[in-house]
């Protein structure tokens, strides 16, 4: 016999609302749509107790007026019990009313129909019935299942695993395990012997897939011919032994952003025989989001046992299953040639990786090459999405509007039909200015391509120690106990934080100025692994991170207190890559010019007036009887809000804080320091070389711009702040 199944109160009713008659009787058969019970509930209405207000407009009196409306069933079945009386008060939805026991449950649908009976159910009734109407299948949306389907599915699939003793890996493609491209330089370069990179290339693989040309929007006339474009793969380096290590521990599935056609084709070079991926395979025509992915789409029930791995946090809104990767660029200043179908990211110094301290002034110089290459490329492609749009736009006569308007329209919606738009317009962009070329030229005859990314060395082993964690919390727990700790979500960030446990940052001279710094990047990614960040120094700073050791806060940093670690940016790299706390030493800069004793004075002064400023503060809100909570920080916001570590598309030219080289003026940077401290305690003057909207925010003592206002003047306003 099936069982019951709860009836709930839904939302939007008018709460509270009281039971006022029960119809049907336990027993009874009732078709979906039957009325239930009724229920009563109040309204408040404004009355006019004369004519003469009511002309006036004047209310004179609320009145409290009474309605009944019915509560009817949202499916078929026998009455099985009553969990409500009348007289019942029910103040929220979602509480039970009765139990109903169904012909069907309706777990499994396909394309709108039960499987089991046959029956057409549409998504309301589903939902109404199960909960949910949850797709889990990797190739085809139009499976939908019940929640208990879903939980059931789970269960199996946790059993199983477990009895392998694997968990679950989701793999990224795009830059995370391979990189593509669709200039055209790289097939020139790979077919000539002469080119520097000709060796590079070797190994890169090439296929064509047949676009969609873009045609207007809601566009119903015959579909123009496809066109085919050519793709160039390059396997990230030691992806062959990282499965070889990972496969016996995981059960892999592929999450992209791609298409299926584009995705499939990567599958057949990454995984030939099929061995390691099979058909668990989801792309973008399946995720049923555009720009955001989901555990919840292949795992809805359960996701204890699963492990993320992507070059890119925000789409995952940071979830505590991720491992966030450094991205494989092998193709510089092509960036992800999916990347249009997710959230807006500046390519800075983060995706360049490691190894960047090789050749400082050389690297330096391509770094800033590639970044702008990738800047002007995304210049061109807005360029070229807003022509296409007007072209497209001009395309479109009265007759094809009439057109589609008796149709019913295009089921494709204007941001579908948007992201289509950038992505077609990234490939010819590419193809056309061929970035690659460009760098080339500033390079010569060097190599332009270096196959040195380690990543994967890396990752293999991280993996599998948190393998080896999950079945030791497992084989820990008694058989027949709750095992619901024993989960990836505490696992991962448990590993995390004792990478840079105790260590306090400050970046100097690599997050542009005006930016909140703790919405940077490279901010929220040392966060997650245990740091902390300050813009400035203090007691509690533990690394100065920066490419020079001639910035002003470095030089700060070791007069204040010698302990204090001035690194290189590499350093960080390393830590996050190896999920360890690696020795500094080879990374550490050598501060050759410490402040003088004075400038540190003057520093430790400026520290102790802000200690006593921010107790003043905190006693103001004291006195107010009012505290701001902090709002909580969404991580997949802090990084498509456009925040960077080295780079602010919004910005033509930035200043970074603190941006002395060593070849600065020591004595200038002393007087400037001096005079400051010379003024009214908090006075700020600009430098001479920047505008005035444009100051340094850190002072000569390295401590945030202050008004022009004294601070007598200020705790004259707090007082009156405080009288009012």
């Amino acid at each position: 016999m099936t069982a019951p199944t709860p009836v709930n109160t839904r939302e939007g009713l008018p709460y509270p609302i009281t039971v006022d008659q029960l119809i049907p009787s336990v027993g009874d058969e009732i078709a979906k749509g039957d009325r239930l019970f009724a229920y009563k509930f109040w309204y408040v209405v404004e009355v006019a107790s004369s004519p003469d207000e009511a002309e006036s407009g004047d209310h004179s009196k609320k009145v409290v007026r009474e309605s009944i409306e019915f509560f009817e069933s949202p499916f078929e079945g026998k009455l099985s019990s009553w969990e409500v009386a009348e007289g019942s008060e029910i103040a929220t939805p979602n509480q039970t009313v009765c139990q109903i026991v169904r012909p069907c449950n309706h777990d499994i649908v396909y394309g709108g129909l039960c499987t089991l009976c046959g029956k057409e159910v549409d998504e309301a009734e589903q939902a109404a019935i199960n909960g949910a109407s949850l797709a889990i299948s990797h190739t085809d949306v139009n499976l939908k299942v019940s929640r208990k389907a879903a939980d059931d599915i789970g269960l199996d699939i946790k059993q199983r695993l477990r009895k392998d003793k694997k968990l679950v890996l989701v793999v990224d493609l795009d830059q995370t395990v391979i990189h593509c491209g669709v200039d055209p330089t790289i097939g020139e370069w790979k077919r000539d012997p002469e080119n520097p990179n000709y060796e590079t290339l070797k190994d890169v693989r090439i296929f064509s897939l047949e676009e969609e040309p873009i045609v207007p929007f809601m566009y119903m006339g015959p579909k123009p011919p496809l066109r085919k474009c050519w793709y160039y793969v390059k396997v990230r380096p030691g992806l062959r032994e990282f499965f070889e290590r990972v496969a016996p521990l995981y059960e892999m599935h592929i999450y992209t952003m791609a298409t299926r056609a584009y995705a499939l084709e990567i599958a057949k070079i990454i995984d030939p025989d099929h061995s390691l991926f099979g058909d668990r395979i989801l792309s973008r025509d399946e995720n049923g989001s555009m720009t955001q992915k989901s555990l919840e789409r292949l795992f809805p029930s359960d996701q204890s046992m699963v492990v993320i791995i992507d070059d890119r946090g925000d789409v995952w809104n940071w979830s505590p299953n991720l491992i966030k990767v450094i991205p494989y660029n092998f193709f510089v200043g092509v960036g992800d040639i999916n990347s249009n179908f997710l959230p807006k990211q500046q390519q800075t110094m983060l995706q360049m990786g490691r190894k960047s301290r090789a050749k400082a002034k050389e690297t330096d110089e391509l770094i800033t090459d590639i970044i702008d290459t990738e800047k002007i490329l995304q210049e061109k492609i807005d360029q070229e999405v807003k022509r296409q749009e007007e072209e497209l736009s001009h395309q479109q006569g009265s007759a094809l509007k009439e057109k589609e308007q008796a149709s019913g329209g295009s089921p494709e919606s204007k941001e579908e039909w948007t992201k289509k738009l950038e992505y077609s317009a990234s490939l010819e962009v590419q193809q056309k200015n061929r970035p690659l070329a460009t760098l080339q030229e500033h390079l010569h005859n060097q190599k332009l391509l270096v196959d040195d990314d380690d990543e994967l060395f890396y990752l293999k082993d991280t993996l599998a120690r948190i393998h080896d964690i999950y079945y030791e919390k497992l084989a820990k727990c008694p058989e027949g106990s709750d095992d619901s700790l024993v989960d990836i979500k505490y696992i991962l960030p448990n590993m995390e934080s004792t990478v840079f446990g105790g260590c306090s940052f400050v970046f100097s001279g690599l997050i542009p100025l005006n930016t909140d710094i703790q919405k940077a990047d490279i901010v929220v990614w040392t966060n997650k692994f245990g740091g902390t960040t300050t813009s400035d120094i203090d007691e509690n700073t533990t690394h100065v991170v920066t490419k020079t050791p001639g910035t002003y806060k470095a030089r700060l940093a070791k007069g204040f207190n010698p302990k204090i670690e001035v690194v290189h940016p590499d350093w960080v790299f390393e830590c996050l890559a190896s999920w360890k706390h690696v020795d500094e030493s080879p990374y550490r800069l050598i501060v050759e010019q410490p402040v003088s004793p004075e400038e540190v004075r003057v520093f430790r002064e400026r520290l102790e007036r802000e200690k006593e400023r921010r107790k003043e503060t905190e006693y103001d809100e004291f006195a107010d009887d009012y505290v701001e909570e902090p709002k909580p920080v969404n991580p997949a916001d802090l990084f498509a809000n456009g925040a960077s570590w080295l780079k602010d598309d919004d910005e033509e030219d930035l200043e970074f804080d603190d941006d002395d080289d060593e070849d600065s003026d020591d004595a200038t940077t002393t007087k400037r320091s001096l005079e400051s401290d010379s003024e009214e305690p908090g006075t700020k003057k600009p430098r001479s070389d920047e505008p005035a909207d444009h100051a340094d925010p850190t002072s000569a003592a390295g401590q945030p711009a202050e008004s022009s206002d004294s601070d007598s003047d200020m705790d004259a306003e707090l007082l009156n702040m405080l009288d009012d």
